[in-house]
This record gives C-alpha cells, structure tokens and sequence, in this order.
C-alpha cells in the first residue's frame, strides 16, 4: 500500500527502512521549503506541490536511494522542486507518466561526496525548454543518461556530447549511424560549475569522462617509450593486451590554477601515481594523469580520483600550471602509460575543445564515435564491490611501501595552552570525559588523529574534507551543574558544517577543534560524546 505524506512548511521527512511502503509508493504533499529526504530506500515518488506554494521544495536521495519521479503535481517556475543526489545515490525523471516540461528551472545537485546517477528519459514528441534544468556538482564518476522515449523498440539513448564552455550549455545528443549521421538534440542543460577547460563526454554506458595525460608521460610504442607530447598521427603503440595500435590524433589542452575555483579542483588538478603503487613496477616511473582518466585493472576500467590515497597516489593541488594530452587510436584500446595500463582518449563530440581541434590527422572522412565502443572483456566500475577490493588493495601495498600505517584509534585528548588532558575511560566512540585539574583560563582545543574522508575508505568517495572525530554533543560540568555546549555555536572553531546522521545531529572536527575560554568558565570536566570516528594514516615510530 503507497505512503501518503505530508510535508509541512519549513519541516523535514526522512523516508528510510523503517517506514518505507512495501510496495514503494509514495505520495508526497510539499508545502513550502519543506525537504523530503530518502534514505538508503529504493521509491517510486509522486510529489505534489501544494496549492499557491511560491517557495523551493526539496528531494534528496542518499546513502545509496534509487528513486524514480514517477508523477509531479502543482509545478510552476515560481515553485520548482530542487533534487539532490547523494553518494551512490540516482534519480529518474522522465518516461511516459511524467510530463518531462516541469524540468524547467529544475535544479539537481550531485553531492560532492560520493558517485551519482540522473536518467532523464525525454518524450517521444519533441520537446524545447524555454529554461533548462540546472545542474550543480556534476564530476567524474557521476552519471548523466538521457534518453528518448520510443513508442516502439528500445529507448534512444544518448551518444554524444556538445559543451559550451563560455556559456555552460551541456547538449545531449544522439548520432545515427549510417553513411550520413544525423544529430538529434535530446536534452540540454546548465551547468554552473565546472572546472576551466572542461572537457565532457559521454561513453556508452551514459557516464561522464575525461580522460588525459600530463606532459612527460612515457608511452610504450613499437619502437619503445616515447614523450605523450612527441607522439603523431600515424605512431604505433603497444596496447595492454599484446596489441599494436595505430594513433589517429593527439589533443592538448592547458590549463592554469588562477582559472580553477576551489570548488572545481577535484574534476581539474591531476593524479600522481608514484612508481610501483599499483604493483611491483607499475608504474615504473611516477605516471599523472586526468582525475577522470581510466585506469585498467582486469578488465575494468577505473578513474583515478577514485583510487586516491594520499599517500602513494595523490591529488597535485600545488600546481599553478599544466597540460594534458589526449591520445586518440583507429580503435578505442588501452594503452601502457609509464608501464600501467589505461584508457585511450574517445571522441564523442568534445574534440573542439582542445587547442588543437582542427588538427586531425588521417582520416579525414572521420564521423563522430557514438561514445565509448564495447569491447568484449572490459567494463566500466566507478562503485560497489570491484572499487572495494580495489582499493584495499591500494591501500595495503601504500602500507607496504611506505611504513606508514592505517589506524582506528583517535589519540583524542584535549590541549590547553601546553597542558595535554588524557580521557579517564577511553577515546572512541560513545561518551568520553575528561577531567580538569586547574580551572580553565584559555582555550580548549579537542585535538585527535585526522584524514582525508576519500584517502582511506574502501569506499569510492570525493570528500576532500580532512576529519578528526565527530561530535554529537559537548556537555561542559561545573560546580553548579552541567549543560550542553550547542554545537552549532558561531564561536567554536574547526568544526565541519552540521550533518545528520540517522536523525543526530553531528559535526566533524577537522583534528584540531577549539572550545573558546568564554564557553567554559568554572568547568571541572567536559564530556564528549563521539559519534563517528574515521580511519587515519599514521607514520611509523
């Protein structure tokens, strides 16, 4: 039986294990700024705007949510619903129940922490938006799909990608085959941040890619390595399956530091693999490349910001300036890049962005490669249990090489002026105390081990925060009693904006948060009560 709610004004609903329908149906009443969350579930839902509500409605599905826009009610430009996609998390709008027309002024947000899909399935009449949906956070790993609705057969599903980088337009397109291919408009989009040079395509399975060296990498051709920069139309080069490929065009694009907003730096600055990281001499030099660029493991394909560790690979966020170059081959094969093996470059209608767009070389009868080719035997995994074993491989092997060791223990302690206070019962999870010998005449700082969210998990993630512990309560006990220190107080300091988790509220520290002396006047102890703790690289004694 369907789940009828209603979301009040200003309130928040969160749709979870606990009180999903069994056949997942729900109907949801939004009655202004109201926010509907799903949680880890999967949900056919039917939202309906209530009647004259002028303010934005929020969806959001995390933690692993699949839900699909079956039917909207009550849209107008004036009180659009805005969705978020969460870590692997995905959202469908579209198909034959639901009117595709409410996309516009639409906004969807991919969360920066993890891989998300949109499917937008667009109808079988041709449509034109006068405002095109939104889209924030889109990165690497992330999928967008469109398709088009047939009456008969399959969908068409999108092939190709036209971006305008001046004005942010993303066109998704689908290209016939034939002796005379004709381009179809699907859907557009606007994109409202992206990285300088942006350079977005589509493969076959609807994922966004971006796929380059970095100047100085050493490609293996039949006459040996040579410079990615010296290669030319017509070179051979050794594929990682015993192969010999012939190159068809070679792209560049630079990029500057002073052009990329924080925000983008993670979809932009490269990868740096150091010598040996992924196993005994691959690479066999430090080999960088694209954050999105595909590296090859067994037949599957992988980006590398998502087997960053901090430690043997890593994210080059110093660099004021750099240049990638995109190898084009006949066929789409895998390369060996400073011995590793990883992805050719995949024209799917990106090619005038590169400096050197009208530089191609060798066919010149050339038609638009409708996405990544399927070839047998390889597979593209951004998530789920080949990232897992994958990255734990990695990580291990960064122990190995480095001494460096993964840890659980927080080393939680507090430090006041060049005093340091040891807990009395322990410094994991749960309620930790810590008593004070003296009155507290300064600050406090909560201080602990910290990582980098993505540099140690199993999991595939693009948190770039650095973590410590994190915080659900800080109650402070005085001669007179004790009391809760409210955490979203604008004078503590090192705290990570307030999330929540399975209806607590929580705030991650950042390893070194501080108590101002003005909140704990008179206090002979402070508790804290921890949440989550994370996983943390720590040297070798």
């Amino acid at each position: 039986m369907a789940l009828n709610i209603s979301v009040g004004s200003n309130t928040t609903e969160i749709i979870n294990s606990t009180n999903a329908p069994a056949d997942d149906i729900v109907n949801a009443e939004l009655l202004g700024n109201s926010n509907l969350i799903v949680d880890g579930v999967d949900i056919t839902l039917n939202p309906t705007v209530g009647a004259g509500v002028l303010q934005t409605n929020t969806v959001s599905a995390i933690n692993g949510a699949n839900v699909v826009v079956s039917g909207v009610a009550g849209v107008t430009a004036a009180n659009a619903i805005t969705y978020n996609i969460g870590a692997d998390s995905s959202l469908q709008y579209g198909g034959e129940l639901l009117d595709v027309s409410l996309l516009e002024n639409t906004k969807i947000n991919f969360d920066a922490n993890g891989t998300g899909t949109l499917k937008v399935i667009m109808p079988t009449i041709d449509l034109n938006l006068s405002t095109f949906p939104t889209i924030s956070g889109l990165s690497n790993g992330d999928q967008l799909i469109v398709e088009k609705d047939n009456l008969i057969g399959p969908n068409t599903v999108g092939n190709q990608v036209s971006f305008d980088e001046a004005t942010g337009v993303l066109q998704v397109q689908f290209v016939s085959s034939g002796p005379i291919p004709i381009t179809t408009n699907l859907a557009s989009f606007q994109i409202t941040d992206y990285p300088a040079g942006a350079t977005f395509s589509i493969d076959g399975s609807g994922n966004v890619v971006f796929a380059c060296y970095l100047r100085g990498t050493r490609i293996a051709t039949v006459d040996g390595e040579k410079l990615v920069e010296e290669i030319q139309a017509g070179d051979r080069l050794l594929t990682a399956r015993g192969g010999i490929a012939t190159v068809k065009w070679v792209g560049h694009r630079k990029l500057h530091s002073s052009r990329i907003k924080a925000s983008d730096a993670i979809r932009a600055y490269p990868v740096r693999f150091t010598a040996g990281s992924l196993a005994p001499n691959v690479p066999n030099r430090d080999l960088y490349v694209s954050p999105g660029h595909h590296m090859y493991f067994d037949g599957k394909l992988v980006p590398a910001m998502l087997l960053v560790n901090g430690q043997t690979i890593t994210q080059e966020f110093n660099r004021t300036s750099f240049e990638y170059f995109h190898v084009e081959l006949d066929q789409f094969d895998i390369l060996i890049a400073e011995g590793a093996a990883a992805e050719s470059y995949v024209d799917t209608g990106n090619r005038d962005m590169f400096e050197n767009a009208a530089s191609v070389a060798m066919k010149p009868d050339f038609g638009v490669t409708e996405g990544r080719p399927q070839i047998e035997g390889i597979e593209v995994v951004r998530a789920g249990p080949v990232i897992e074993a994958l990255r734990k491989s990695i990580l291990k092997r960064a122990e190995q090489l480095t001494g460096i060791r993964r840890i659980t223990e927080t080393g939680l302690h507090l430090q006041i002026g060049d005093r340091t206070i040891e807990s009395v019962n322990g410094s994991n999870e749960g309620s930790v105390r810590f008593e004070l010998s003296a009155p507290v005449d300064d600050d406090v700082i909560i201080a602990s081990h910290s990582a980098v969210v993505r540099d140690t998990t199993a999991h595939a993630r693009r948190d770039l925060r650095k973590v410590g512990v994190g915080l659900s309560q800080i109650v402070v006990e005085t001669p007179s009693g004790r009391h809760a220190i409210d955490l979203q107080d604008p004078r503590l300091e090192g705290l990570h904006e307030q999330q929540d988790i399975h209806g607590m509220s929580m705030r991650w520290t950042g390893g070194a948060a501080r108590i101002p002396a003005a909140l704990l006047e008179g206090a002979t102890a402070i508790e804290l009560h921890i949440l989550r703790t994370y996983t943390y690289w720590k040297k070798a004694a």
